[in-house]
């Protein structure tokens, strides 16, 4: 797995081009996978790899129903683009290391959202159980 490095003068302290905004070139291996993490855990996600604008989504998620469509859109952007933003915006020491990181993240996405799911359905249940 080899970094894109672009110009010599957009080089951090670890020796790649990650922290450096829009001049910050973007491996391969990175550029067009969709992000689960920035996905499921949207403004989350962004605060811990400083895509501030991700907290948009709180904004929208306090309004019925139009609120949940577009915070379901931007989730979807942000899993396109997830990628590409915590790469330019946070200085990473290594392609492996955000692998590694971005991994934690989907992980604790799929947790919460498979936990959710499971929580609709059991209390729901639970709760028409006790009320007979």
């Amino acid at each position: 797995m080899s970094e894109n490095v672009g110009n010599s003068d957009f080089v951090n302290s670890y020796g790649n081009s990650s922290g450096f905004g829009k001049d910050s070139m973007v491996p391969e291996e990175i550029a067009n996978r969709f992000n689960w993490g920035a996905f499921f855990l949207n403004w989350i996600w962004g605060i811990g790899n400083k895509v501030y604008f991700a907290l948009f989504a709180l904004l929208f998620a306090f309004i019925p129903f139009l609120g949940g469509i577009v915070c379901l859109g931007f989730s979807i952007w942000l899993g396109f683009v997830g990628n590409k933003l915590a790469w330019q915006n946070k200085q990473w020491e290594s392609l492996e290391e955000f692998e590694r990181i971005q991994k934690i993240w989907t992980n604790v996405g799929l947790i919460l959202f498979f936990t959710c799911i499971i929580l609709s359905i059991i209390i729901p249940t639970s709760i028409t159980i006790h009320s007979r």
